[in-house]
C-alpha cells in the first residue's frame, strides 16, 4: 500500500471539505467584521499541517465500514478543533511562528498596531527614552496590543471549537450516533483543557516522566484517542475503545519526536524556531532526562541556559551539545521506539486489511519525521 499517496488524497478530501465548510458558515454572515475573522481562522485551519488526526477517524472508520463523505463530514471537527487548541496555545506561549508562518496572535498584534498608528519613529532617538513619559508609552502599547491579540486569539478559538461540533451535527449520520458522539467530543474538549492545564504547571512546577505522560496522554493523547474512537463509533464497530492502547501509544511516540524536532530539527522543515522550546524552558522529555542524566558540570551550564530568552546561538549549541553526551537524546529516541512496538501490536486483527497497514505505517512515519 502506497501510504504517501493514501494520506494525500484524504489529506485534499479532508482539506477540501474545510473549505466548502467555511465558505457556507462566510456566506451565511452579513456583517464584513465577522466575516474577515473568518476567514483569518479559516487560513489558519489550513495552513500546514499533514491532517493526521482526521485522516485516523476516517481509517477508523473504513477499518469496518466503507469510505462515505459522511465520515468526511465528522473528520474535519478535529481539524477544527485541533486548530482551536493550536490558536489558544500559540497566544498563551506568545509564539510568533507556526508553519512558517505568523501565528494567529501575532497577526492580530499586527492588526492593532496598524490601527492606532502609533509612531516607533521617536523611539530610535536615545532622548525620547530617558523623557519621563517615553518608556511608558511603549509599556501602555505593548500591554494593549498583548490584551488585544489574547482576547482575539480566545475568540478564535472558541467559535473554531463551535464549528467543530457543528461539523458532527451535520454529517447526516443516524441521529442516535450523532448524540453519541458529541457527547465524546464535549469530553474530549474537556480533557485537552486540562491537559493545557497540566502543561502549564509543569512549566511553573517541573515535573518527572510520569508526569509528563500523564500529561501527554491528556493534551496530545486526547486527539488522536477521540478521533479513533468517534471513527468506529460511526462505523457502528462493537468495540469504541478497540484503538485506545493504540492511540496511547502513538501519541506519546508523537510528542516525544516533536520534542526532538523542536530542539534538533530544521526550522526549514518544522516551521517553528528550533531554539524556542530552550528559551521558553519547556519541561519535554528531553528536558526532563538531561536534568536527570548530567552530571555536575552539565547541569550547572543547563540551569544558566534552559528558560532564558537571551540565550545565544552559541549557547543553545552548548545544551544541544550536552542534551546529546548525557544520553537523554538516545533515551528519548528508545523511548519512542518502545512506544510505536507496543502500537503496532495492538492494532486489531479483525480490522480490514487497507486499515490495518495504514495504521501500522502511521507508526513508522510518525518517528521518521525529519530532524
Amino acid at each position: 500500500m502506497d501510504f504517501l499517496k493514501i494520506t494525500e488524497e484524504l489529506k485534499n478530501d479532508i482539506e477540501g471539505d474545510i473549505k466548502d465548510f467555511f465558505q457556507t458558515q462566510i456566506q451565511s454572515i452579513d456583517d464584513d467584521v465577522l466575516s474577515d475573522f473568518y476567514k483569518d481562522i479559516r487560513h489558519h485551519t489550513l495552513l500546514g499541517g499533514k491532517r493526521l488526526r482526521p485522516i485516523m477517524c476516517i481509517m477508523a472508520y473504513c477499518g469496518y465500514s466503507d469510505y462515505t463523505n459522511r465520515i468526511l463530514r465528522v473528520s474535519i471537527a478535529f481539524e477544527l478543533l485541533h486548530s482551536s487548541s493550536l490558536i489558544l496555545d500559540d497566544a498563551m506561549d506568545e509564539d510568533v511562528i507556526r508553519h512558517g508562518e505568523k501565528t494567529f496572535n501575532a497577526i492580530y498584534a499586527d492588526k492593532f498596531l496598524k490601527s492606532t498608528r502609533f509612531d516607533l519613529n521617536p523611539y530610535y532617538d536615545g532622548g525620547n527614552w530617558i523623557k519621563k513619559d517615553g518608556p511608558s508609552k511603549l509599556l501602555s502599547m505593548q500591554r494593549a496590543i498583548s490584551r488585544y491579540s489574547y482576547a482575539l486569539s480566545v475568540l478564535g478559538s472558541n467559535i473554531l471549537y463551535a464549528l467543530s461540533a457543528k461539523a458532527i451535527r451535520s454529517s447526516r449520520f443516524d441521529d442516535s450516533l450523532i448524540i453519541k458522539a458529541m457527547t465524546m467530543h464535549e469530553e474530549m474538549y474537556k480533557k485537552l483543557n486540562e491537559g493545557q492545564l497540566l502543561d502549564i504547571l509543569m512549566e511553573q512546577k517541573g515535573g518527572s516522566e510520569e508526569k509528563y505522560f500523564d500529561m501527554i496522554d491528556k493534551k496530545t493523547g486526547i486527539l488522536f484517542k477521540y478521533p479513533l474512537r468517534i471513527g468506529l463509533l460511526f462505523s457502528e464497530n462493537e468495540d469504541i475503545y478497540s484503538l485506545d492502547t493504540y492511540s496511547s501509544n502513538l501519541s506519546r511516540a508523537f510528542q516525544v519526536h516533536d520534542d526532538i524536532l523542536g530542539v534538533f530539527g530544521q526550522e526549514s522543515t518544522t516551521g517553528k524556531p528550533v531554539d524556542s522550546d530552550i528559551k521558553e524552558g519547556k519541561n519535554t522529555l528531553l528536558v526532563i532526562k538531561t536534568l536527570e542524566f548530567a552530571d555536575q558540570n552539565q547541569l550547572k551550564k543547563v540551569n544558566s541556559i534552559l528558560g532564558n530568552r537571551y540565550s545565544s546561538m552559541e549557547e543553545i549549541g552548548e545544551i544541544k551539545n550536552i542534551i546529546k553526551d548525557c544520553g537523554a537524546l538516545d533515551y528519548c529516541i528508545q523511548k519512542e521506539s518502545e512506544f510505536i512496538r507496543a502500537a503496532k501490536d495492538s492494532i486489531d486483527p479483525n480490522m480490514k486489511e487497507k486499515s490495518s497497514i495504514f495504521l501500522t505505517e502511521l507508526c513508522d512515519f510518525i518517528i521518521k519525521r525529519k530532524y
